[in-house]
């Protein structure tokens, strides 16, 4: 997806004004979802389903109504999450909740797919890989894991938990997933965002639309940290430019995350 070869975009700074009130509503809307699968408060569900539905056609209006490749592109980007997060909120559920998790899998990894074929993204340039990068691959995921599993705690076992054939597919799910996740916001939504915001804006905006997405797990704390990791994997997408990169060490790092929690014994 990074190697893709497109057509450089106008220079100069478009405006961003456009790109705001879509930010602005997509968060509005991933805080109600939170409070309500924290809380359960079902009275914020219908103000949070509609706000992310008014988020999408809004964001979907201004990709439409600008010309300008460096708006439309984010703003795109901004639509396809806020859609892909109702997807999650609204799918009917079978019983089984890996099941479930398959579907939304499948979905989402065709929409990143089909994106960059929709939408002209902007040319960041071919892949730089060093050979401190194979180093980063191996060492980055573990001390990540064990600092996700000190961070979350027990937090993380109120949602899931290790034991019996579950597991089996738990574990290469969350790896598959960290991949995926990468590709979303990183290889689609900061990538579409650097001609509009810049680089580094770039990082912030992306790594902030994902840990909103993350609300949806009903842990504020995981949220901060899928902040953080964030900005360390948009730092990594930026020098390195490449989503396959980013991917493998965010797949490590979850991979890494179940072993943490094993051997400090958390979740026992």
């Amino acid at each position: 997806m990074a190697t893709t070869v497109r057509t450089p975009m106008a220079s100069g700074r478009p405006s961003i004004f456009p790109l705001v009130p879509v930010m602005i509503l997509s968060l509005a809307g991933f805080s109600f979802i939170y409070v309500f699968v924290s809380t359960g408060e079902s009275g914020a569900v219908v103000p949070g389903l509609a706000l992310l539905l008014i988020t999408m056609f809004a964001a979907v209006a201004v990709s439409s109504a600008y010309r300008s490749e460096a708006v439309a592109a984010p703003s795109a980007s901004v639509a396809l999450v806020c859609s892909l997060a109702l997807l999650a909120a609204l799918l009917p559920s079978s019983g089984n909740v890996y099941a479930d998790a398959v579907v939304v899998f499948a979905v989402t990894a065709g929409a990143v797919t089909i994106f960059p074929k929709a939408v002209a993204l902007p040319d960041l340039g071919s892949p730089r890989l060093r050979d401190a990068s194979v180093a980063v691959v191996f060492l980055l995921p573990i001390g990540l894991a064990f600092a996700e599993a000190l961070f979350l705690g027990l937090r993380f076992w109120e949602s899931f938990h290790l034991g019996g054939e579950q597991s089996l597919f738990f574990i290469p799910f969350l790896a598959l997933w960290g991949f995926l996740e990468e590709a979303l916001f990183r290889g689609l939504v900061q990538r579409s965002m650097v001609p509009a915001l810049g680089p580094g804006y770039a990082i912030a905006a992306a790594a902030v639309l994902n840990a909103a997405f993350m609300l949806f797990w009903g842990s504020l704390m995981f949220a901060i940290y899928t902040l953080l990791m964030g900005l360390v994997m948009g730092y990594l997408y930026r020098r390195t430019r490449s989503v396959v990169y980013v991917g493998t060490v965010h797949a490590l790092q979850d991979t890494w995350l179940i072993i943490a929690f094993m051997v400090l014994g958390i979740g026992a």
